[in-house]
């Protein structure tokens, strides 16, 4: 059996929500987004996992100067079971550097989303990485 649309939609909404609270730079609500046990896997840095360090994460990203994020899902479905959900696309960040340079990157995420016991989707997985080719090392 298929998990229903009514579930679809309802893990694309709470991903549009979180996009949503990152664009106010609303650092609790950001955080709220989370499973208790949720991690986040961004490129060049180790897993963060629980609500402590992921808010320390996000609240590093909205210091940084003009910081910008965006994410776009192209694909969404939940389990047969209706306890797992998932969200995937590009994003885009960018920011101003130290020296005043503009950082930018774009790629691709997958977001894991674990229903909880009040019927709201949390992030259990946060993913992403760049489609832009490494920085020389020399």
């Amino acid at each position: 059996m298929k998990a229903s649309n009514k579930a679809v939609d309802a893990v694309r909404a709470a991903d549009a929500a979180w996009l949503k609270a990152f664009n106010t730079k609303n650092l609790e609500k950001s955080v709220s987004f989370l499973d208790e046990q949720g991690s986040m896997l961004v490129p060049n840095a180790l897993i963060v996992t629980g609500k402590k360090a992921a808010a320390k994460l996000i609240a590093d990203g909205f210091a940084l100067q003009d910081y910008k994020l965006a994410w776009h899902p192209d694909k969404a479905g939940v389990a047969r079971s209706g306890e797992l959900g998932y969200t995937s696309g590009a994003y885009e960040v960018s920011f101003k550097d130290a020296s005043g340079k503009t950082i930018s990157d774009k790629g691709k995420y997958l977001m894991v989303w674990k229903k909880q016991a009040d019927g709201a989707w949390k992030v259990l997985f946060d993913m992403n990485n760049s489609d832009l080719p490494p920085a020389s090392a020399f």
